[in-house]
């Protein structure tokens, strides 16, 4: 799935999406583009623009290219953004029914999922704007199913109450259910939890929803959002992907970010989609019960070192570039909760952009709990539940600058981090061109340049 992430250094504008999308299928082989409207300035007539330009290509638009759009969730935007971008996809099905005679929007993707009801109300909605339209315009085409996207390590754990929510109302409505797709992001919960917890979370979720299909008789298709950097799912990452691909074993659809489109050389894309597409359908590994206990003492250790540094981040933050024309983070951002109050911080690739330029890549805000876990000798243990963790810390460990991290954060998080390196038996060994821009003030002209070093933006 080609999305409209805002991870590189490439800014796209609204007006270069409908290209885009096409060039998705036609240059990078994604069988599936998102149009993308959650906290942002996505043009309602985006979805329909797609098919008609597909159409008129010769593309096999509603019969192996589809467009998927992401809706917004009405618990955190305007009702009216919601209802429209709903029409919007409903409409697109009208021009591919009437140009085609095919059906280019089969789901419609609801992002932050925290409510059943939410759920429920928004399934309902696409069910009965889709029965108008077929008695009216007479479009027949199939049910359109929502994907719930589920972005919290705690509600990763309880993936299954999502799943069986949305399986009611359409069996309610008389929707026979074969097949259902559930979206596992990586980046939120990381943003909420930590890299480990998130982790944990998404391969335990991966997990539940095998076990779901085997009981209810249907096939539940995972889809897995994750981009570049180890923070958010390295998926995307030509160095780890085939390990990625093992760690996440499970899902069906994969997301392709805009950063290893636009910001990596076109030869790691073809490395990535190979790697991604040999991962789709394998049996997910096993996960234990307990990863659960994990994945809340990590939360907790991560919260109280991420929390110490938020005013530096939200600052930082303030003069990062958008590369995508979405609303700002300040209306549309992120909560971090802590045992004190609750934080607001910024949108996932923002906030990890915003790490990586105070000298640390986010991963390491997991090195208070890689030194818990030490002193307990429970570390080996993590490392069979997450293979390939020194992997990802090596990796970013190119990207750790210990100088600016003390001059713009402190040495409490720098001790931190290289003691845990140190457990870790990584001997950091920052990429010095990097290193030496990153040492730059101020720092605020190199933001986009730091970026294309690393090959993502966040």
């Amino acid at each position: 799935m080609c999305t409209q992430h805002p991870d590189s250094t490439v800014k796209i504008t609204t007006q270069q999406e409908v290209d885009e999308a096409i060039q998705g299928y036609t240059m990078y082989g994604c069988d599936e583009v998102m149009s993308d409207y959650e906290g942002k300035l996505t043009p309602y007539a985006q979805p329909k623009d797609i098919v008609v330009r597909a159409y008129e290509l010769g593309l096999p638009v509603g019969e192996g290219f589809y467009v998927t759009p992401r809706i917004p969730n009405p618990s955190l935007e305007e009702f009216d953004r919601v209802d429209l971008s709903i029409e919007a996809g409903l409409i697109a099905n009208y021009y591919s029914h009437k140009l085609a005679g095919t059906q280019a929007v089969k789901w419609l993707i609801l992002p932050m999922v925290e409510d059943v009801e939410v759920v429920r109300l928004v399934q309902r909605l696409i069910i009965k704007k889709q029965e108008i339209m077929r008695k009216e315009l007479k479009v027949a085409v199939e049910p359109v199913q929502l994907i719930p996207l589920i972005e919290d390590t705690y509600r990763h754990v309880n993936i299954q109450d999502y799943v069986m929510a949305l399986l009611k109302v359409l069996r309610e409505h008389g929707i026979e259910v074969g097949t259902l797709r559930v979206f596992i992001g990586k980046s939120d919960a990381a943003v909420k939890s930590g890299h480990i917890a998130s982790a944990l979370s998404v391969t335990y979720a991966i997990n539940e929803l095998y076990k779901l299909s085997s009981v209810e008789g249907i096939e539940v298709k995972p889809i897995v959002g994750m981009g570049i950097p180890p923070f958010r799912g390295g998926l995307n990452n030509p160095e780890l992907v085939d390990k990625m691909a093992e760690r996440y074993a499970g899902y069906s659809t994969a997301t392709v970010q805009s950063a290893v489109r636009y910001d990596m050389p076109f030869k790691d894309y073809i490395k990535v989609k190979e790697q991604i597409l040999l991962g789709v359908n394998r049996p997910p590994r096993e996960v234990p019960a307990e990863v659960i206990d994990f994945i809340d003492k990590a939360t907790k250790i991560y919260r109280n070192l991420a929390s110490r540094y938020i005013d530096v981040i939200h600052n930082i933050s303030l003069v990062i570039p958008s590369t995508r024309e979405r609303v700002s983070w300040k209306i549309y951002g992120r909560i971090l909760p802590t045992p004190r109050t609750e934080l607001s911080v910024p949108r996932a690739i923002i906030y990890t952009c915003a790490w990586y330029t105070a000298g640390v890549p986010p991963i390491f805000l997991d090195a208070e709990f890689i030194l818990h876990l030490a002193r307990r000798e429970l570390l080996d243990y993590l490392l069979k539940l997450l293979p390939y963790l020194i992997d990802e810390w090596l990796y970013d460990s190119m990207f750790y600058t210990r100088d600016v991290a003390i001059n713009r954060l402190d040495e409490y998080i720098v001790k931190k981090i290289d003691e845990a390196l140190d457990v870790l038996g990584i001997k950091s060994e920052p990429f010095e061109p990097y290193k030496s821009l990153a040492k730059l003030n101020p720092f605020e002209p190199h933001i986009l340049a730091l970026g294309k070093i690393r090959g993502f933006l966040g």
